[in-house]
Parts: structure tokens; sequence; C-alpha cells
């Protein structure tokens, strides 16, 4: 999902208008909307500043990119072996270069 979208997402959540979180974020409510539909990138100071608008430590709490199939599939393997003991992870790569080979 795009940052703008997402953006629009959390200020709908809390009810509060373009122009309410603009004030709050001292921002032009025009550059917001540009951002919200997805007409304009945020930089990076405006993404600070909707966040501290947010009160959130990190940006939106979102990814600032989308993750590739490998990479999204590699965070699933991650997840699937985290609780493993340490045999099941050796099985797990062993069975891994087994595939490899």
């Amino acid at each position: 999902m795009e940052v703008g979208k997402m953006i629009r997402q959390k200020r709908e959540a809390l009810d509060w208008t373009q122009e309410h979180l603009a004030a709050k974020a001292r921002i032009n409510s025009k550059y917001l909307s540009r951002i919200e539909t997805g007409v304009q990138q945020p930089s990076l100071n405006f993404l600070d500043k909707i966040a501290q608008a947010f009160e959130s430590e990190l940006i939106l709490d979102i990814p600032l990119k989308q993750k590739t199939e490998e990479e999204q599939a590699l965070d699933e393997l991650i997840s699937t072996v985290k609780d493993k003991s340490a045999d099941d992870i050796k099985k797990i790569t062993k069975a891994i270069k087994a595939i490899e080979s």
C-alpha cells in the first residue's frame, strides 16, 4: 500500500480532517492532499512531521518500500523457523542445501 493511502487511513481512523492533521503537523494542507492521493511523494521531513503529529516514534509504523517476493519468502521462512530448536534448524538447513544440489 502506498504511503499516502496509509496516512489517509490513519488520519481517518482518528476522525481528523486533512486541515486538522496539516495544522497539527505544521504542513500545507494542499501538500498533504497531494501526498494522500499519490500525486506527490513525501519527503523525509514531511514524514517526520506526520509521525510527530500522530505521536508515533516510527514514521507511521509503515515500511517505506514494498518487499520483493524473495524478501517476503525469506520473512516467511524466518518466521517458520524462529521458534525451532537448534537441531531442527540444522535439519531444515540441510534440507534446503539438498534442494540446491
